[in-house]
C-alpha cells in the first residue's frame, strides 16, 4: 500500500509537472501530443504550423519534349516508371536539358500538388549561404560561425566555421534518439524557441572532423542567414530561388508566429517546382539564361566534405560510394541501400524523408525527381541508373507500315 501511494504521488507530481510546462509552452505541448496520434515522421501538411509564405514569381511552364529528341530509350524511362510505381512513389519526373522528357504519378498527385519537401529543404538553406556571400553579407565559407551566431563567441563553439555547419561537420552534440517529450530530439525540432534550443547545444567535438545529418547545423545556417541579411528567411528565399526560378508560392514551417523559419526541413512547395532547382544546379547556377547562384558556389557545393566526402554544402555526393550509406554514426543501422553506384560520376542529391530524391547529373543536364512515402523494399540508386543507361541508346525498332 506504501509503494501504491508513493507511486500515485510520483504520478501526480509528473501530472502537475506537465500541466505547468504546458501553462508556459502550450505550443509544443500541442505539437508533440498530436504527433502521438499520426506519424511524426510523416504527418500531414497542415501539422506545419504556423507558417511563412515564400512568395513565388510564376514563370512559363517547362517545355516538354520526347524521349527521342532527348536521346534517351523509351523503354528506360519506363522501367524507371514501373520501379517507382511499384514502391509507394507519388511522382516521377524526369527532364534532360531543360525540357520534361517524362512524367508520371501516382495516389491524385499532379505536377501541381504540394509536396512535403523534409530535408530538400536542408539544400535550399545551404543555396541561400552562397547568395549571402554574392551580396557581400558573408565574407566566405571559412568565416567564424561565431561572427553572426554571438551566443558562440566565448567557448569551443568559436571554432566552428561556416563551412563546417554547411558540410554537417560543427561537432555539436548529436540528438539522443528519444522521442520522450525533454529529449534533445524533440526539443530541438518542436520548441517554439528553435534558435534558442539549437542554438545552446555543446561542442563535443573539434569541428570538421565528424559528420552527421543532424537538423542543429542547418538550424545554425538560418540563423545566420537572417542576422547577415537583415531579413526573414523565407523573404530572403523568395528574393534569391523563387522569384528569380519562377516557382510558385511555398511556405515554410516556423517556430512560432514571428519566430525562425526552419532551414532544417519541412518546406512545402508543388511538385514541379522542384525541377527548377535541380536544373539551375545542373547548369551552374544559371537558370534559362540567368546566373540565380554563383557557378564557383555551386561548383564548391559538390565538392567532397573533409569529415565525410559523400557530402558536400547541404547536399549528398554520388560518390564515393557507400552501399549503405548513414546519415549519422550514432544510428548506423539507419542507412540508404544501393546495389551499385551512380554511374554518373558527377551525380549530386537532395535527399528527403521517405526516399524523395532529387538526382541531379550536371554533364548529362538530367534532373530525376521522385517524391513519395518510406518503404523497406528499396534500392537507392536503381531509377538514376535505370534513366542513365538508357542515354543515347537506340530506340525499339519501329514496324513498317504498309505501303
Amino acid at each position: 500500500m506504501k509503494k501504491r501511494k508513493i507511486l500515485l504521488i510520483g504520478l501526480g507530481a509528473v501530472v502537475l509537472a506537465g500541466a505547468a510546462t504546458y501553462a508556459t509552452a502550450p505550443l509544443y505541448w500541442n505539437r508533440y501530443f498530436r504527433a502521438l496520434t499520426v506519424n511524426p515522421l510523416e504527418p500531414p501538411i497542415d501539422w506545419y504550423k504556423p507558417v511563412a509564405v515564400v512568395k513565388g514569381a510564376p514563370g512559363a511552364p517547362l517545355p516538354k519534349t520526347t524521349p527521342e529528341a532527348a536521346g534517351i530509350d523509351p523503354a528506360a524511362l519506363e522501367a524507371a516508371g514501373e520501379y517507382a510505381g511499384e514502391r509507394k512513389s507519388d511522382a516521377l519526373i524526369v527532364v534532360k536539358d531543360g525540357a520534361v522528357v517524362y512524367e508520371r504519378y501516382w495516389n491524385g498527385v499532379g505536377p501541381n500538388t504540394v509536396m512535403k519537401a523534409h530535408s530538400f529543404t536542408k539544400t535550399m538553406t545551404g543555396m541561400l549561404i552562397g547568395a549571402a556571400i554574392a551580396d557581400g553579407k558573408i565574407r566566405s565559407v571559412d568565416q567564424p560561425a561565431a561572427d553572426f551566431i554571438t551566443e558562440w563567441k566565448n567557448d569551443e563553439r568559436s571554432k566552428i566555421t561556416i563551412r563546417d555547419l554547411l558540410q554537417m561537420s560543427s561537432g555539436l552534440e548529436p540528438p539522443d534518439y528519444s522521442y520522450a517529450p525533454w529529449s534533445s530530439t524533440i526539443r530541438t525540432f518542436l520548441s517554439p524557441d528553435l534558435a534558442k534550443d539549437n542554438l545552446a547545444l555543446k561542442a563535443v567535438h573539434p569541428p570538421g572532423t565528424v559528420f552527421g545529418h543532424h537538423n542543429p547545423d542547418p538550424v545554425a545556417l538560418s540563423v545566420i542567414v537572417e542576422r547577415a541579411t537583415g531579413k526573414t528567411f523565407a523573404d530572403y528565399m523568395s528574393e534569391k530561388l523563387f522569384a528569380p526560378l519562377g516557382m510558385h508560392d511555398g511556405s515554410l514551417w516556423l517556430a512560432k508566429e514571428g519566430g525562425l523559419a526552419h532551414g532544417d526541413c519541412c518546406m512545402i512547395s508543388q511538385v514541379q517546382d522542384w525541377m527548377r532547382i535541380g536544373i539551375m544546379l545542373a547548369d551552374g547556377g544559371s537558370f534559362e539564361g540567368k546566373q540565380v547562384l554563383p557557378a564557383d558556389y555551386v561548383a564548391a557545393m559538390s565538392a567532397p566534405g573533409k569529415a565525410n566526402p559523400g557530402y558536400g554544402f547541404q547536399i549528398w555526393r554520388g560518390r564515393p560510394f557507400a552501399k549503405n550509406r548513414i546519415y549519422s554514426p550514432e544510428r548506423p543501422d539507419k542507412a540508404s541501400v544501393s546495389a551499385e553506384p551512380i554511374v554518373a560520376e558527377d551525380a549530386i542529391f537532395l535527399d528527403g524523408w521517405g526516399k524523395r530524391r532529387l538526382w541531379i547529373v550536371p554533364s548529362q543536364k538530367l534532373v530525376v525527381l521522385r517524391d513519395g512515402v518510406d518503404l523497406d523494399d528499396w534500392d537507392d540508386t536503381k531509377i538514376p541508373n535505370l534513366i542513365l543507361r538508357g542515354l543515347a541508346a537506340p530506340a525499339a525498332p519501329q514496324p513498317e507500315k504498309a505501303p
